[in-house]
């Protein structure tokens, strides 16, 4: 079964630092930070829907939708996709990873971020994003 990957994650891997909405969404996200970093080049499935880092998250709403948020989330998620300018939905974390380095400007990563609690508590800004994306590289 091929990894689903939510869009505005890319945006989130990057930043990630050991917080989360629950110990057990942190733990999942960084085991899947680890897994996309050590199969780099395997096809994963772009989507703009709840995926493998979502499974846990104690937002999550019969696995389908975030309660507090699904539609703007999802909205979120429709415009980094649009601004990454990808066509098709199977790509490698690698690929992504260099898409969103040369796609992602400041005001496309404070467009996206603009009502993220976790910017709100100042645990990520555009500096931020930039050095953890330079760190992603294998």
């Amino acid at each position: 079964m091929q990894r689903k990957l939510r869009v505005h994650h890319l945006l989130c891997i990057p930043l990630f630092q050991g917080y989360g909405y629950s110990d057990s969404f942190s733990r999942n996200m960084e085991a899947q930070i680890e897994y996309l970093k050590a199969h780099a080049d395997e096809k994963i499935s772009l989507v703009c829907a709840p995926d493998m880092i979502c499974e846990r998250c104690p937002n999550l709403k019969d696995g389908k939708f975030c309660r507090e948020s699904g539609d703007r989330v999802r909205e979120k998620d429709r415009r980094l996709y649009e601004s990454l300018g990808l066509e098709g939905e199977c790509f490698t974390f690698r690929l992504l990873l260099q898409r969103a380095e040369n796609a992602v400007t400041e005001t496309v990563f404070l467009e996206s971020c603009q009502d993220c609690e976790w910017r709100e508590r100042g645990l990520c800004s555009w500096e931020k994003y930039r050095r953890g994306l330079k760190n992603m590289y294998i």
